[in-house]
């Protein structure tokens, strides 16, 4: 049967999150009911609640950075049981059928993911209703296959952001980095700071690249080897060439070929950060990636299954969370003002009931 619950809605585009009484579908097969205890707050939420990119739907619980206890199991569940500490994410289901989702790479599903709370103006990442899904709820309902089970070592308010800015930040510095490989991170905030911990764990040199050279000091503490100010010209210039990979976490588009400068010949760009729709594209001269070999604006989104059961996994090894401020959830109209303005005293809100 269905559930009721309780939930912050957005109820049209810019309008300010309303407590409310929500009602869920009723279970399915596979799936499990999560009584969330907190959530993340992600530069995401604040685009969908503003539709930044011309694709949410009506009214709208956001909210994918959730962690939570499994308070209800549906026919033809496995491995979790009642009472198991779970995080969901940006993604609640997949074919299932296609090479990607058979190795665990549903993020990249053929046929289109489906986001927590994505709908049909999401086209193919939204062809399941789920504008109402989100973690900005007291409880969700979600395929088990993406209620990840978080390992004992890991706990309190600083592991939800594990569940985006985590998975985010995984993702490419799996593909893309190896002991030795030189990494610069753009942007040092909710994403960035997870980079610069995945990226020294995994045993990449690490340049924190940011317009804030107040931070110099706690990036360097979270793995850290040199800093970059991207706002001082001849900071920018001493670093040029001197990178393999380059990853930029920030939500606009910035000036791609004065950070591409920064890499060494056969060098890669990786954009994880989504500017709004109309900010989205870019223009590069093909003449030097021809001749340097440099791959531009790879894109990557979060993990699939796999990785993220991974990511958990390095995160209990070496004890990596999140900096995180966190708020009652009465508060979350104030701090995504607040993210939006770049007001945040830490690099996460979480906020919890």
């Amino acid at each position: 049967m269905s559930m009721k619950t309780q939930a912050y809605v957005c109820k049209e585009k810019g309008a300010k999150l309303e407590l409310q009484e929500i009602e869920l579908p009723a279970l399915k097969a596979g799936e499990v009911t999560v009584k969330i205890d907190a959530c993340g707050l992600c530069h995401t939420d604040c685009h969908m609640c503003n539709n930044d990119w011309g694709v949410a739907n009506y009214p709208l619980v956001a909210g994918h950075e959730g962690v939570g206890k499994v308070t209800e199991l549906g026919p033809e569940v496995n491995g979790l049981a009642i009472g198991d500490v779970v995080g969901v994410g940006w993604l609640r289901g997949s074919c299932g059928s296609c090479r990607q989702c058979s190795i665990g790479k549903e993020n990249l599903c053929t046929a289109g993911y489906q986001g927590t709370y994505l709908a049909s103006n999401a086209g193919c990442w939204g062809k399941d209703a789920q504008n109402m899904g989100g973690c900005f709820a007291q409880h969700v309902r979600i395929s088990a296959k993406f209620a990840f089970k978080i390992p004992a070592g890991l706990s309190g308010n600083s592991v939800p952001p594990l569940m985006c800015a985590g998975t985010t930040l995984y993702e490419p510095i799996a593909d893309y980095v190896t002991p030795g490989t030189r990494i610069g991170i753009i942007g040092c905030g909710g994403l960035g700071h997870m980079g610069i911990k995945f990226a020294a764990a995994v045993g990449g040199v690490v340049t924190a690249i940011s317009r804030h050279a107040g931070k110099e000091a706690a990036l360097k503490a979270m793995g850290a080897s040199s800093f970059v100010d991207s706002t001082n010209a001849e900071s920018m210039k001493a670093a040029a060439g001197s990178l393999d990979v380059l990853i930029d976490t920030t939500p606009v588009a910035l000036d791609l070929e004065a950070y591409a400068a920064l890499l060494g010949f056969g060098g890669a760009f990786v954009k994880v950060g989504l500017p709004p729709g109309d900010a989205s594209t870019f223009t590069f001269n093909y003449i030097p990636l021809v001749f340097t070999g440099k791959k531009i604006a790879c894109g990557s989104i979060v993990c699939g299954s796999s990785r993220t059961n991974d990511m958990l996994a390095l995160c209990a090894a070496r004890d990596l969370t999140a900096d995180v401020e966190v708020v009652k959830f009465a508060e979350i109209n104030d701090v995504m003002e607040k993210l939006l303005k770049e007001e945040a005293k830490h690099y996460r809100y979480v906020l919890e009931w």
